[in-house]
């Protein structure tokens, strides 16, 4: 199984991204969060089970040059390109290793933050075992584990997905013809159906998740996630009893806002006064099963500091963090007067009531970096007159609903003009993909993928614009209109390299 499994990596390569949630600075602050002492993020060492082509710790690694890197993977592809990667952008503080997890004894080295994102849910038992006891043996006595996996019952519907396509693709078909074969079957099945009246309920349900994995997901995911030989997806409280056994202890989820909504949501707060857990396990299974939970992403610690964990979690958990939102402002001019708005690309627009919770979300919309919480704790009292109590309960809520991220110890680094090489590596690559400083996934847009190469170093803006009017001329991209002379195609190209300036700069990867 484990060959069978490790071909499938080399012809159809896992679709490596940078992955915000497992970094160091997050991860601490998770800890932060519950009274736990951790190793500065910024002179961890961090070990990466199941690397794959080593995007995710090459981003860390060429923004934190003082903490060191060690990936692992089997698939030697994907290793290949994770060295060539680290080589071209000359990051020698990290390492990447050939090898099997099950290899990896207690000499290999003593980690403070371990990663294993994507991978314990796809290998065998004696693999998951490995995966626990590395936990422990190669974890410093401060160090933190992350972990992913399927969880059940929210993954049952995914599961009856992978069984059709399991059952409909010949185990010995290479993995990108299952794909092909599998996915075009489907789409026959489904317009086949549609117009059927009465489908039983799962049938309906079913026929809505396998169109939602045929037209949103890349053929890698898919051929990964339903067409692995090992996907077995466990109740929380299995791999509790799994972590218990390896000598580990449950800190947290990696997204903190799944671990406080039960007490920041007026609903579910009331559906737990009326139904009280008796344990944090309890807790957390009760949300996986009313939340329809399908992932998780768990910290883990040493068994030992299990005591030290203070899970009674109140706002003063912000005191030494650091805060980032994304959040859009928009003011415009109403019968009723000014009025501003405010939007989350994930949690939409944003309720807050005046005059507090109005003015901590005004505080926040402008901490685009991770900002220390005391300053912007000053900004709210000069703002609304309230108190560090005040804006803290309203933290707390943005918390509860994913508006804001936490960071602990983060690498903060004044950026040199110029394009960060990171960036310039990964739209060389053709990857409109990139991570920033402090391990926010950006996504580029096509005027952004053409502009960046043009801004390496000390730039000039004028050669920026002679450069794109050669693209213009060789007809790499178009302009509408088209402008009537070369003096205001000048004019426009140099508008367009002006907002795609300044957009990369807010996003911190042209400094």
């Amino acid at each position: 199984m484990a060959s069978q499994s490790l071909a499938s990596y080399d012809q159809v390569p896992y679709m490596a991204n940078p992955l915000p949630q497992t970094h160091p600075s997050r991860v601490a602050a998770v800890a932060s969060m519950f009274g736990l002492s951790f190793v500065p993020p910024k002179k961890a060492r961090v070990l990466e089970l199941g690397c794959a082509s080593g995007v995710n710790l090459l981003g860390m690694a060429h923004f934190m040059p003082e903490a060191k890197f060690v990936g692992v993977d089997l698939s030697i592809v994907q290793i290949n390109e994770a060295q060539r990667r680290a080589k071209e952008l000359g990051a020698d503080n990290v390492t990447y290793h050939h090898m099997s997890i099950t290899d990896i004894e207690p000499e290999f080295g003593q980690f403070d933050y371990i990663i294993c994102h994507g991978v314990f849910s796809w290998v065998p038992p004696e693999v998951q075992k490995a995966i626990m006891r590395i936990c422990n043996a190669n974890m410093s006595e401060e160090g933190i584990a992350f972990v992913s996996y399927n969880v059940q019952p929210g993954w049952r519907l995914k599961q009856i997905a992978r069984d059709a396509f399991m059952g409909l693709t010949p185990n010995e078909m290479p993995a990108i013809k299952r794909h092909e074969y599998g996915v075009a079957w489907m789409k026959d099945a489904l317009e086949l159906t549609a117009k059927e009246e009465r489908r039983p309920l799962l049938h309906q349900a079913l026929a809505h998740e396998l169109e939602q994995i045929i037209t949103q997901k890349d053929f890698r995911y898919l051929a990964h996630e339903y067409l692995e030989v090992n996907n077995e997806p466990m109740l929380f409280r299995e791999f509790l009893a799994q972590a218990n056994g390896a000598g580990l202890a449950y800190l947290g989820d990696a997204e903190p806002a799944s671990m406080i909504r039960h007490l920041s949501n007026p609903a579910l707060r009331e559906f737990f006064k009326n139904h009280p857990a008796s344990s944090m396990a309890e807790t957390e299974q009760s949300i996986d099963i009313i939340m329809g939970r399908t992932f998780r992403q768990s910290l883990l610690v040493k068994g030992v500091r299990h005591r030290q964990i203070n899970r009674a979690l109140t706002v003063g958990l912000f005191k030494d963090l650091y805060i980032q939102a994304r959040i859009a402002k928009k003011t415009e001019q109403t019968e009723q007067g000014e009025q501003v708005t405010y939007t989350h690309a994930r949690a939409g627009k944003i309720n807050a009531q005046p005059p507090y919770g109005s003015a901590a979300v005004e505080v926040v919309a402008g901490a685009n970096v991770p900002t220390e919480y005391k300053r912007l704790a000053v900004k709210f009292a000069e703002l609304s007159k309230g108190n560090e109590e005040m804006f803290s309960e309203a933290l707390f809520s943005m918390l509860g609903a994913g508006v804001i991220e936490i960071f602990a110890d983060p690498y903060l680094p004044e950026l040199p003009k110029g394009a960060n090489p990171l960036a310039l590596l990964d739209v060389a690559s053709g990857r409109n993909l990139t991570v920033n400083y402090f391990g926010e996934v950006i996504a580029f847009d096509p005027i952004q993928m053409m502009v960046l190469p043009l801004l390496k170093g000390d730039w000039v803006r004028d050669e920026a614009i002679a450069k794109l009017e050669a693209l213009y001329a060789q007809g790499t991209f178009n302009v509408n209109p088209a402008p009537p002379n070369t003096e205001q195609l000048r004019t426009v190209l140099g508008t367009m390299i002006d907002q795609a300036v300044v957009v990369l700069k807010a996003i911190g990867i042209v400094g």
